[in-house]
């Protein structure tokens, strides 16, 4: 941006710089937010900048991605005294993450699938868990490809809702599009 701006002075080119940083970058989608704010609607040109270990220009390569919660709800019981009555939103979730494992096999080999239990129901092993929630990120090669995974595993976790006897609802948290490259701004830039 500093170099921008003093060619843009030195040559008399009329125009103006913007420098933003970019926070949340694989799972917060920090620049969704700032589109979104309009921070880019006068924007002609954006350049983006990562750091690296080498000075020169990376191939830019960036798997699209989604972030998604998959919350199962059930409902509680005694494990022991009385487990028939109890539907475990925390088997639904172990169901879904053991459906993703499977799904691995079946998937573009540049495809990630990346989970994480936020919410795992309670620490008391002897109650049947009546809320359990799955967190998934899920990545590919180009948005059309994330979709179509995007569905898979809501497929899964649908299944695994069945199987339980629980509910399952899916709220997307964060996302964002492969990158595309630009040879041309690229060397431009790296010159």
């Amino acid at each position: 941006a500093a170099g921008v701006k003093a060619y843009l002075e030195q040559t008399g080119t009329p125009g103006q710089v913007l420098y933003f940083g970019c926070p949340a970058e694989e799972s917060g989608s920090g620049k969704s937010y700032l589109v979104r704010e309009g921070l880019f609607d006068q924007v002609d040109t954006a350049i983006c900048w990562h750091p690296a270990p080498f000075t020169g220009v990376n191939r830019p390569f960036s798997l699209a991605c989604a972030e998604f919660e998959f919350a199962f709800t059930g409902k509680a019981a005694h494990a022991s005294s009385s487990p028939e009555l109890g539907r475990s939103a925390l088997d639904a979730v172990e169901l879904m993450h053991i459906g993703i494992n499977y799904l691995r096999e079946h998937m573009s080999s540049t495809s990630r699938i990346h989970y994480a239990i936020v919410d795992a129901g309670g620490a008391a092993p002897n109650v049947v868990q009546a809320h359990a929630v799955s967190r998934q990120m899920i990545r590919a090669e180009s948005l059309e490809e994330m979709w179509q995974l995007v569905e898979r595993v809501s497929d899964i976790a649908r299944g695994a809702a069945l199987m339980t006897g629980t509910t399952m609802a899916l709220r997307q948290v964060g996302g964002d599009a492969n990158l595309v490259a630009n040879d041309v701004l690229e060397s431009a830039m790296f010159e």
